[in-house]
């Protein structure tokens, strides 16, 4: 057995020891610090910065001060992640770093450095100059686009065409028709204000190349369709004309009472007044509403009328009641005379008056 005295010996070695085991293990420790700063070098006041090891699993935190400065010691030495929360606690940023032991080390959170470097990197990737890029020349497509339109609505039509003509080189994608179709437009328009026949047919000419090209790109569109036929009927293309009508009724069925109404003009401006009734017909059963084919469907009908031996006109079934239509919509309309004229040849009165309904109290 051991004497008092190695005991006591025995028990100072083993204290010696263990206090030399915490002062290693204190040794071994370190800590994190820094400050924590927004745009304009203004404190992060209150944001959390949570720390976490990264080969093992433990994490604690700790919040910046009125200055933005925190201070975490006691961290055995290691890797650690640490990630700034804002006040919402939604993560900003990380930084990883090894902590070492001694003096803490320091892991500074600046927003507008990282702002910067993100931009800086954002700025060098090859997709986001491509969509900056494409954002300047589109920019750069609605400013010309916009002087075209500005110029247009002053009925300046050449000017305009020639405006858009500069914007098509611009134009991406889908705007590739619609600066194609304003063309198109806009030279149509041009050609009805020239004086000279011959500059006449060179703005048609350079209209219907651009609904050529439209239309190739975009073939269903109906009210595409529908100018071209108009442009045709300008040119004196009826045959033309008369096919994109109907091309664009078939597309549009919503909009065909407008589609069929310029046809049958059409059909009556070429003296075909059964085509002309028959489509004048078709845009009053899509739209009763719409006085002007009622009226024109009236005209057609006209056509058709039969002259007896004793001088008696007989009209075509519904040449009456497609005038007194006209007349129950637009009493007071541009074609009204000439329907109360129509009427009163037909009847052989003098004069027939329309008389409006009185409004029920």
């Amino acid at each position: 057995m051991a004497s008092s005295w190695t005991r006591r010996v025995m028990g100072v070695a083993i204290v010696f020891a263990t206090l030399l085991t915490c002062i290693s293990a204190f040794a071994q420790t370190g800590g994190v610090t820094g400050k924590c700063i927004g745009d304009g070098s203004a404190p992060l006041v209150g944001y959390t910065i949570q720390i976490e090891r990264t080969d093992i699993k433990w994490s604690s935190h700790v919040k910046t001060n009125k200055k933005g400065e925190y201070i975490y010691i006691g961290l055995i030495t290691g890797p650690y992640k640490l990630t700034l929360l804002n006040l919402e606690g939604k993560r900003v940023y990380d930084i990883s770093k090894q902590v070492t032991m001694g003096d803490p080390t320091v892991v500074d959170f600046d927003m507008g450095k990282v702002t910067q470097e993100a931009k800086k990197e954002q700025e060098a990737n090859p997709e986001y100059q491509k969509q900056m890029a494409e954002q300047k020349q589109s920019a750069n497509l609605k400013g010309v686009f916009d002087q075209g339109r500005q110029l247009y609505a002053q009925k300046q039509y050449a000017d305009a065409a020639a405006v858009f003509e500069k914007a098509l080189p611009l134009a991406k994608d889908k705007n590739i028709p619609i600066v194609l179709g304003q063309l198109a437009d806009t030279w149509a328009k041009a050609a009805g204000t020239e004086t000279s026949p011959d500059a006449r047919k060179a703005d048609q000419a350079k209209s219907l190349d651009y609904y050529q090209k439209v239309l190739q790109i975009d073939p269903n569109e109906a009210s595409l369709h529908n100018n071209l036929g108009n442009l045709y009927a300008d040119m004196g293309k009826s045959t033309d004309a008369a096919a994109e009508f109907k091309k664009a009724a078939d597309l549009d069925p919503t909009h065909a009472s407008s589609y069929y109404y310029n046809l049958g003009a059409i059909m009556v401006n070429k003296g075909q007044m059964d085509e002309a009734a028959e489509a004048l017909k078709k845009a009053t059963d899509i739209d009763p509403t719409n006085a002007n084919a009622w009226y024109w469907y009236g005209m057609a009908l006209m056509g058709k009328a039969q002259l007896k031996p004793d001088g008696t006109l007989v009209p075509a079934p519904g040449t009456v009641e497609a005038f007194q239509t006209y007349l129950k919509l637009a009493p007071t309309g541009p074609n009204a005379p000439a329907a109360q004229a129509s009427l009163d040849s037909i009847t052989g009165k003098a004069t027939l008056e329309y008389k409006k309904e009185k409004k029920k109290n």
